[in-house]
């Protein structure tokens, strides 16, 4: 009975993730292990103006993901949420803080987007864009940019949180600010869960402190959006 239902689950997963295949064939998604590697090579140009959407709109002409589609989509219908049933995209925009995040209602893609943007003091902006897919390859990493409202580009930022490592045995994963402007990594690995903080200077997050914790909470979060 048990080897029964084992299969029968086993059939159901396998289907859940061949749906999940197509819409990402459908939506014209690039692979999230292709954006990680190559993401940080080219300065994109052509960004309309400041706002998130815009940036957003000029990653997506280069890296083109079902995740942003969805999240221009709702930001352009004025929407604060948006949430369409089982296996389909569900976007929460937070317009007034320069936030949007995209996540899947089903098991289908496991696939997630997190975005904000900081204001610099040069005039310039911080875009960050934040990819994860929790199932194998397990892939968590932030694509960093300098916005340079004169020459409308986005130029990567690689090495912005340099300094901060962590071992092969420990697994990492981001907190973008929605409010306040703090940047936060959440480490899990043979020291426990550590909290690595990142207080805004004006240019960039610098690291501040490390504190072992027991709980995950909710990260803090970005600046106000100007739409």
């Amino acid at each position: 009975m048990k080897i029964h239902l084992l299969i029968t689950i086993m059939a159901m997963i396998s289907c859940m993730t061949a749906i999940g295949q197509e819409l990402l064939k459908i939506e014209g998604s690039t692979s999230l292990v292709d954006i990680e590697k190559e993401w940080e090579h080219e300065t994109l140009s052509g960004v309309a103006d400041n706002t998130l959407g815009a940036m957003l709109d000029c990653f997506d002409r280069r890296w083109p993901t079902w995740m942003v589609k969805a999240a221009r989509k709702t930001m352009k219908k004025g929407l604060r949420l948006e949430r369409n049933g089982d296996s389909q995209p569900v976007v929460f925009n937070d317009p007034k803080n320069g936030w949007v995040e995209v996540s899947m209602s089903g098991p289908a893609i496991a696939e997630f987007m997190k975005v904000c943007y900081w204001k610099r003091t040069n005039g310039h902006r911080l875009f960050a864009i934040y990819f994860g897919q929790p199932i194998e390859p397990s892939i968590h990493f932030v694509c960093f940019y300098d916005y340079d409202p004169q020459k409308h580009t986005l130029t990567p930022e690689p090495q912005i949180i340099d300094g901060f490592r962590t071992t092969g045995d420990t697994k990492f994963y981001y907190e973008l600010p929605q409010e306040g402007k703090d940047l936060v990594i959440l480490e899990f690995g043979p020291k426990g869960y550590l909290r690595h903080t990142f207080k805004w200077d004006g240019m960039k997050p610098v690291f501040s402190k490390t504190e072992v914790v027991e709980d995950i909470g909710d990260g803090d979060h970005c600046d106000e959006e100007e739409e």
